[in-house]
């Protein structure tokens, strides 16, 4: 119903088209933002020029000349691998000690030197020992390496580990009480493995006790000894890793950078300092190029789909209300897509004429494929550009401190074969008269002590399980191959069985341990990258990205840097097989001795698109812009689609039954929008068509489902209100 009276039969006809035309707004759907025609599109350009703007903010932010950041996280990683293999070491020893103090408080207790001797035994752990009086901290006893007395606490704690620094560098000492008078202080001097230093970037590594005393471990100081304590001011107690870069006034294209990383809870840091050159960011440049470029392209491809959707859909709107307000429209404005062009047609039937155009148009779905193409023009020049860009050349400190992280895990391999080893000759030796059957509780004490087993097992002279814990053996049952060692099941494909084996018997039964393979696999991936370890026939034991054992070795590079590595050592490879920059390192299984006989090699390799290097930074970014304009593109298209071009479509057809003079089957609204309007248009001229009525302005409820619609009735004298639309 409408809030007021329509005008007279004699007012004029502006007048009443006026009141029609207001009639018929109060019910035709406001189709706000997101409902337009124009949201889609208005929203395909804002995102992208946000875009564009976080892009070129990007550039900007990495336009500045440093050391590149890859050499930042190599150096942490580095030394922070260091600090944790230290902590561990100390950890293990301090546990070493805590099972010989138990067994030494035992009564009676002995001797004072008998009681350092077991303390420090063959002196390859503790280096010194001593026996305090935990009040007073006067020596009575001591054996090996002096303890620096001075720098402990007074009175003594019950329990607690104190870095101190001695002649021959930083050392920790473990107090521990004896008995209720006395206590022992032991020696750990906290060693280093030998690292791959760069000698050409004067590379020193150094650790800083909790007083802030820096002291050289390996390598050489590229500043002078009265400089170290402001290179390491703040790092004393420090906890955690971090990097940073320190500018020199007299070198202009090197920076020092130190790195560092906190051993466990002792206040002792480890500290590595190397000077690195200079390289310039991201070009700021280029990254307004990519900006620009890209809100060009998105404005076209803005424009192409107004063309295409909006402008059609709201030229029709204005004609579609003319229409259903009883308005005469003597020229007619052709539309240039298929949909719209049928609807007007269907239009202009009502108005007695018709609307004559070329018969071929481009449908809305056509237009705006063409709108995408243009608009993914740009991301596929943006992705085919970074992706033909030359990969940068790898800083050369990165092969240095890839090197000793191949060592590192090398060493780290190499410890976990022989102490499996280790654990199934203890258990052999200690077990030599025990009766077979009795071995099932000595396998799962042996388990629950050696994590890195799967299982253990006690196997017959011909190899068949006699006795197990854990899991059941993988490996094939024949003969053990020796009296002891380490070996690779080759008879077993697919999935590598490495065991540890010992002859426990003189009867031909021996102690079997195999080794879990996600716990080696664990070791391989302690580095960033590829991790392999091949036999001498450069066949795949292990590989930390997922693989299939016994496999070929796969790239030329690979297998050269392994092959060299053979005869013993690390070595790298500059140059993968297609000759770009390469970041490949391989090294031999040399130690412990135990495990050299396997020939076994370990080979790291880093893709340098992975690092963050400048060039790869700028890619990145074009290859995340790329990403990010597809998506919203495809967004937008879809958006179209599936809310415009489909509602669309299904009007066209109801138009194309009225151009061919069928009235009778109504037009429901299909949505609450633009679309939705247009229907609602076309169902009342259809209703004024079909009842041969000249009563305009009237809508369909906006409500209910699509067959739920309102009719307008012939008028009859004999009801009240005539000449008002009647709603059922």
């Amino acid at each position: 119903m409408y809030d007021d009276a329509p005008p007279a039969a004699d007012a004029p006809p502006a007048q009443l088209i006026a009141w029609r035309r207001r009639a018929l707004e109060q019910q035709l759907p406001a189709a706000a933002f997101p409902a337009g025609s124009s949201a889609p599109s208005l929203v395909y350009l804002c995102v992208t020029m946000i875009v564009a703007a976080a892009a070129v903010l990007g550039f900007a932010v990495y336009d500045r000349s440093g050391v590149p950041k890859a050499v930042h996280d190599s150096q942490r990683e580095l030394v922070a691998t260091v600090a944790r293999g230290m902590s561990v070491g100390s950890a293990r020893a301090a546990d070493d000690l805590a099972r010989v103090l138990a067994d030494v408080r035992k009564p009676p207790l002995p001797a004072d030197a008998d009681v350092l001797a077991k303390l420090i035994g063959n002196r390859e752990t503790w280096t010194g020992a001593a026996l305090l009086q935990t009040a007073t901290r006067q020596s009575q006893a001591a054996s090996g390496t002096p303890v620096p007395l001075d720098q402990l606490p007074t009175p003594l704690p019950a329990d607690a580990t104190v870095a101190v620094s001695t002649t021959d560098g930083p050392a920790l000492v473990r107090i521990a009480a004896l008995d209720a008078q006395r206590s022992v202080a032991v020696l750990y001097p906290l060693l280093m493995r030998n690292l791959r230093l760069n000698p050409g970037a004067q590379h020193g590594v150094f650790i800083v006790t909790p007083d802030g005393r820096p002291a050289l471990i390996q390598g050489v100081s590229a500043v002078g000894e009265t400089h170290l304590p402001k290179l390491f001011e703040g790092l004393a107690g420090a906890r955690g890793s971090r990097s940073r870069a320190i500018k020199v006034t007299e070198w202009p294209d090197r920076q020092l950078v130190v790195s560092s990383a906190a051993i466990g809870d002792t206040g002792v840091v480890v500290a590595s300092v190397v000077v690195a050159p200079v390289s310039r960011g991201t070009s700021v440049g280029y990254g307004l190029l990519l900006g620009l470029s890209l809100l060009g392209v998105s404005l076209l491809a803005f424009l192409l789909m107004r063309a295409f959707l909006p402008a059609p859909i709201q030229a029709l709107l204005r004609q579609a209300k003319s229409d259903a307000c009883g308005a005469v429209t003597p020229v007619r404005q052709p539309l240039r897509t298929r949909e719209t062009f049928r609807i007007a047609q269907a239009l202009a039937v009502f108005s007695g004429g018709g609307l004559r155009g070329a018969r071929w148009r481009l449908s809305t779905v056509q237009g705006l494929a063409v709108a995408a193409l243009v608009a993914l023009a740009w991301p596929a020049v943006a992705t085919a550009t970074a992706l033909q860009a030359p990969r940068p050349p790898v800083p050369d400190q990165l092969f240095f401190d890839e090197e000793s992280r191949a060592e590192a895990v090398s060493g780290v391999f190499g410890n976990a074969l022989d102490s499996g080893l280790q654990t199934v000759s203890r258990i052999s030796l200690a077990n030599a008269r025990t009766e077979p059957g009795k071995f099932g509780p000595i396998l799962k004490q042996g388990l629950a002590d050696e994590y890195r087993f799967r299982g253990m097992y006690l196997v017959d002279r011909n190899g068949a399980v006699v006795s197990s814990a854990g899991r059941e053996s993988l490996r094939t049952p024949q003969p053990l191959p020796g009296e002891a060692g380490i070996r690779i099941d080759r008879s077993v494909s697919r999935l590598p069985v490495i065991y540890a084996f010992r002859i426990a018997k003189d009867d031909g039964y021996g102690v079997v341990g195999e080794f879990d393979i996600d716990y080696l696999l664990g070791v391989m991936r302690r580095v960033d990258g590829r991790a392999r370890v091949v036999d001498s026939q450069l066949r795949t034991i292990l590989d930390s990205s997922g693989y299939r054992a016994m496999q070929p070795l796969e790239g030329d590079a690979a297998r050269a840097v392994a092959i060299e590595a053979m005869a013993g050592g690390t070595v790298r490879g500059q140059r993968s097989a297609g000759g770009q920059p390469s970041l490949q390192v391989a090294t031999a299984l040399t130690s412990p001795p135990s495990v050299v006989h396997l020939e076994w090699v370990v080979v790291i390799e880093r893709n340098p698109v992975s690092l963050q290097l400048p060039q790869v930074i700028m890619n990145r970014w074009t290859l995340l812009m790329a990403g990010a304009v597809t998506g919203i593109v495809a967004l937008a298209f879809v958006w179209q689609y599936f809310i415009f071009v489909r509602p669309l479509r299904r009007l066209a057809v109801s138009a194309d039954r009225i151009r061919t003079g069928e009235f009778d089957e109504p037009i429901p609204p299909q949505r609450h929008d633009d679309v939705g309007a247009i229907a609602m248009c076309l169902e009342i001229c259809r209703q004024v068509r079909h009842t041969g009525s000249a009563r305009f302005g009237g809508a369909i409820r906006l409500r209910g489902s699509e067959d739920d619609f309102t009719a307008v009735h012939p008028r009859f004298p004999s009801q009240r209100g005539a000449g008002r639309t009647a709603k059922v």
